[in-house]
């Protein structure tokens, strides 16, 4: 049975500021570059709110479509297993 875990103020108030820059310091798909500062990503400005995540065992939440894929012309694959039956095959020895 797990316990429960339970973080301080300190604590939360230091992941919604990681978080904060996490949502500013984006890593562009199609250059490699931070949006925000302009250097080769990622910076170490994500770098830091990243090890802040880790030193708690937290996940930062992530924002579909942030880093911009369209510029790289990614694209979304279906779900379903009718429409790509390749990609849900099992491999057959």
């Amino acid at each position: 049975m797990a316990a429960a875990v339970y973080l301080s103020a300190a604590v939360v108030d230091q992941l919604t500021a990681a978080q904060r820059v996490l949502d500013e310091h984006i890593t562009s798909s199609a250059s490699g570059y931070c949006q925000r500062c302009h250097l080769v990503g990622p910076c170490s400005a994500n770098d830091q709110a990243v090890a802040t995540f880790t030193r708690y065992g937290r996940l930062p939440r992530r924002t579909p479509g942030a880093t911009q894929p369209e510029l790289i012309n990614a694209r979304r694959l279906a779900a379903n297993a009718e429409a790509t039956p390749d990609l849900t095959r099992r491999y057959q020895p």
